[in-house]
């Protein structure tokens, strides 16, 4: 019990010069203020340049998007165009062929009702 005694007493002893080193103040001086600005404006130069960078890969995407956007028109457009083109000829065709039919279908009836029952007469 003794030894409890003797050791609150050296706590209480002590204790002054314990809550007196955690309130010490550290001093903050002009220099500490000047790194703090220059640490601020730094930071701020190094944002407006990754936003300069950020908007120049958004402007090269979009060039990109707008490119290919104008190729896959293009590449329908003529797919387009060269069907119709192409099947042109194989209409005229297919035409010169059902007037050819029509034609003997007015002397061979089973023919002419062939064609009357499709629908081509």
């Amino acid at each position: 019990m003794k030894t409890l005694l003797r050791i609150a007493f050296y706590l209480l002893l002590l204790m002054p010069s314990v809550i007196k080193a955690e309130t010490k103040e550290i001093p903050f001086t002009l220099d500490d203020r000047d790194r703090i600005i220059r640490t601020e404006q730094k930071v701020e130069s190094v944002k407006n340049e990754m936003t300069a960078r950020f908007d120049k890969l958004f402007n090269f995407l979009w060039a990109i998007i707008g490119i290919f956007t104008a190729m896959m028109i293009s590449v329908i457009g003529f797919a387009f165009w060269d069907s119709n083109l192409s099947l042109a000829p194989i209409r005229k065709d297919n035409l010169k062929t059902l007037n050819a039919l029509r034609d003997y279908a007015e002397h061979q009836p089973k023919l002419r009702e062939i064609l009357k029952n499709a629908g081509l007469l």
